[in-house]
């Protein structure tokens, strides 16, 4: 048996949803839970959207030594682990919007009413029922039709929990449901392991397979092979004009970046929307 292959996957239909890119054997990795590893994971992707978003590094909250201050009587009441507690001193936090995963931002959790937000599973209710568990960090969430993600510090696991779509659609073959008598609860969403989701999300940064975008009418995304011909044409004016990644010239960038994503956007709507983008 192709010990890169998942058993469902032998025998799954060419259409099967779960055959989609998102779905990588090394998420099934199980490691001891590392929070170093896992803030230094968050902190590159982070940076790397300040750098790529042109945003100021004050408009990021970063930790500082020791750890942010958090409310430990609402720490309690909420019944946050030490574990997850550990975690959110650590993490950056956003002024403004920082998309973290497609249209879901970092959650600001510096005061009483982020931190209570960041608790709740889906509805806005705060009965105990309603909360996540205590071991776990939601991480970044969006509007109603946008993912939240949910980092176990016991497991070392992530989940991408999709309102759009249900657990037993995106999850693979096999995956046991933690909460059949709620289907939509986060917890039936396939657990990965968290440091290689990190890493792919960073490495897709890096390699500008995704790219932070913003324009003026259509606002802040990412964009990513959805949009190839638009990516394939920021990408090449981000390595060729500016540097991308080793060489970055981030003045010039931070000056030109609004007038170069509405020029694309501009090109790429009067074209017709094409799929791809060729260079001679």
């Amino acid at each position: 048996m192709n010990p890169r292959v998942a058993p469902w996957a032998l025998s799954a239909s060419p259409t099967d949803p779960r055959l989609k890119p998102r779905w990588l054997p090394i998420y099934h990795r199980r490691t001891p839970y590392n929070e170093d590893e896992v803030v230094h994971l968050i902190h590159e992707i982070v940076r790397h959207y300040v750098r790529l978003c042109a945003l100021d590094e004050n408009e990021v909250i970063w930790p500082p030594e020791g750890g942010h201050a958090l409310d430990e009587a609402l720490c309690d009441e909420l019944n946050v682990s030490q574990a997850a507690r550990s975690l959110i001193r650590r993490l950056p936090y956003p002024i403004t919007d920082v998309f973290f995963f497609g249209s879901s931002n970092l959650f600001y959790i510096l005061d009483d009413f982020g931190l209570r937000q960041s608790r709740e599973c889906w509805s806005s209710a705060l009965d105990d029922d309603d909360l996540i568990l205590p071991r776990d960090v939601q991480l970044a969430a969006g509007d109603r039709e946008s993912s939240r993600i949910f980092l176990d510090t016991q497991e070392n696991t992530i989940r991408v929990a999709q309102p759009v779509d249900s657990p037993e659609e995106v999850n693979p073959l096999g995956t046991n449901m933690e909460r059949p008598d709620e289907p939509d609860h986060y917890r039936n969403f396939w657990p990965r392991h968290a440091p290689s989701w990190l890493r792919v999300q960073l490495n897709k940064i890096k390699a500008l397979d995704t790219i932070p975008a913003w324009d003026t009418a259509l606002g802040g995304w990412y964009c990513n092979f959805e949009e190839e011909w638009l990516r394939r044409k920021v990408k090449h004016t981000l390595e060729g004009t500016y540097g991308w990644p080793d060489d970055f010239q981030q003045d010039a960038w931070n000056r030109d970046r609004e007038r170069v994503w509405e020029e694309a956007v501009r090109e790429y709507e009067g074209v017709g929307r094409p799929k791809e983008l060729f260079f001679q």
